[in-house]
């Protein structure tokens, strides 16, 4: 698993990547990092490529 800890619209988020092409969105509750939502990407080459993504799909769906 790779993940990336991002501030977006003043909240602490860590998304999180299998490596392959589930992401999953968490946020920090009591110490502990909970999804609260999840999407799948095929064809994502690199981690350079999974965060960009990531972070275009919290642009465009974010869900808090």
């Amino acid at each position: 698993m790779k993940h990336w800890e991002v501030e977006y619209e003043g909240n602490h988020i860590r998304i999180e990547w299998n490596g392959s092409a589930t992401f999953n969105f968490q946020t920090p509750i009591q110490g502990q990092w909970v999804d609260y939502y999840c999407f799948t990407c095929y064809g994502i080459d690199s981690d350079q490529e999974a965060l960009e993504h990531a972070m275009q799909v919290l642009e465009d769906e974010y869900v808090e």
